[in-house]
């Protein structure tokens, strides 16, 4: 660990001047981003990460969980999302799929510090990926339990970052892969890799948080990550590749939470002008709609797509790497709220793992501030963010 620290250090130094400018435009004076990865650790799971703040970026060592990891270290579901930090508070959330649980932390704003609080049962079991997602107003979390009886957890959020029991613990049809809530609040999107209604959309019982199943739609491949607009209309699935190139599928969103099937855009050289071998399995939209980001695990690279928010309509802009092909998996994105600066998670295949740090232009064109070391045995693909 000592060695990673200075490994951090010096990497720091070399940086310091393009992390100044970047964060300086990411925040008001004396903020600070908090970043976080859920290390996914087999036996004693931690949650580790970095504070940016100012002119100085440092590492946050390891904090454990209490619960343990995938048994394991399963990435099949790079898309699941293992992290959450609840809007507007300091209480982060990270799953053990292993033990079955949630922990729950409290963020020290000051220096971005976690204070483990407590542990609490996922309601099922989550062997293959207990996925996390928190309602929009922060009052109840969505515990997705890939187990070998598939099932979504509603679990009550109190005022002081405890959960309450299930309200409601609903199976599904098969191990669910990514979810999300709209900006709406009124339906939560749910992806399934490997059947034949791959997308299902529920509507959101706006009192007690509970599940209403209310559509379901085929997509032309695995789906696995998720996207959704500000207008809660079109939603961008992402999956392991097309006939080996990269694509991303888009749906639309109706009346009564209604799926419908818009299109699937291959980046093959073909069907579109880009040719990006590889996935697409982790998505992350801009905060003003107009670029949607995506990870390649093949070719360990990020690609930019331009959005166009009437059509749903994408076309490829721009791609950076983030790592080696083979080596690197770059895998979920998250972002400060501005969408200036973007943070990456990271597989452990063929070396240590890392977080990626990028600047984010006014056109959507990506520019790597560096790879940040995270412990060597971590399998860290699930990466939330704030602003404090």
């Amino acid at each position: 660990m000592n060695n990673q620290k200075h490994i951090a250090k010096a990497v720091t130094l070399l940086l310091l001047i393009a992390l100044y400018g970047a964060f300086a435009r990411a925040q008001a004076p004396a903020q600070k981003a908090c970043v976080y990865v859920n290390d996914n650790l087999a036996t004693a799971n931690t949650v580790e990460g970095y504070m940016a703040a100012g002119t100085s970026i440092t590492h946050l060592d390891p904090v454990a969980t209490g619960g343990n990891g995938s048994p394991s270290n399963d990435h099949t579901f790079f898309a699941t999302p293992l992290i959450a930090i609840a809007p507007g508070t300091t209480h982060l959330y990270a799953s053990d799929s292993g033990s079955s649980d949630i922990a729950l932390f409290n963020i020290n704003s000051s220096n971005c510090q976690l204070t483990l609080v407590a542990d609490y049962s996922s309601g099922g079991s989550g062997i293959f990926g207990l996925g996390i997602t928190i309602s929009r107003n922060g009052k109840f979390l969505y515990a997705s339990n890939g187990g070998r009886s598939s099932s979504i957890a509603v679990l009550p959020i109190n005022s002081d970052g405890s959960l309450g029991n299930p309200v409601q613990v609903m199976s599904v049809s098969a191990v669910e892969s990514d979810i999300v809530i709209t900006p709406d609040s009124k339906t939560m999107v749910v992806t399934h890799a490997g059947v034949s209604q791959q997308v299902a959309a529920y509507m959101i019982n706006q009192s007690n948080g509970t599940l209403k199943l209310a559509s379901t739609v085929s997509t032309m491949g695995a789906a696995d990550g998720l996207a959704v607009d500000s207008h809660s209309k079109f939603i961008y699935v992402g999956n392991g590749g097309d006939g080996g190139a990269a694509d991303i599928q888009v749906l639309e969103l109706g009346a009564g939470a209604k799926l419908s099937y818009v299109a699937d855009f291959v980046f093959n050289g073909i069907d579109n002008p880009a040719s990006i071998p590889g996935s697409s399995n982790c998505l992350l939209l801009s905060p003003n709609g107009k670029f949607l980001y995506f990870t390649n695990q093949v070719d360990a690279n990020i690609v930019t797509l331009s959005v166009d928010p009437a059509s749903g309509n994408l076309s490829f802009s721009s791609i950076v790497a983030d790592g080696e092909s083979f080596v690197d998996e770059p895998s979920q994105l998250a972002m400060v709220p501005n969408g200036s600066v973007i943070f990456t998670g990271d597989f452990n295949s063929a070396s240590e793992a890392a977080m990626g740090i990028f600047r984010a232009s006014s056109n959507g064109v990506l520019t790597s501030l560096g790879s940040f070391p995270l412990i060597g045995d971590s399998f860290s693909t699930s990466i939330a963010a704030g602003v404090f």
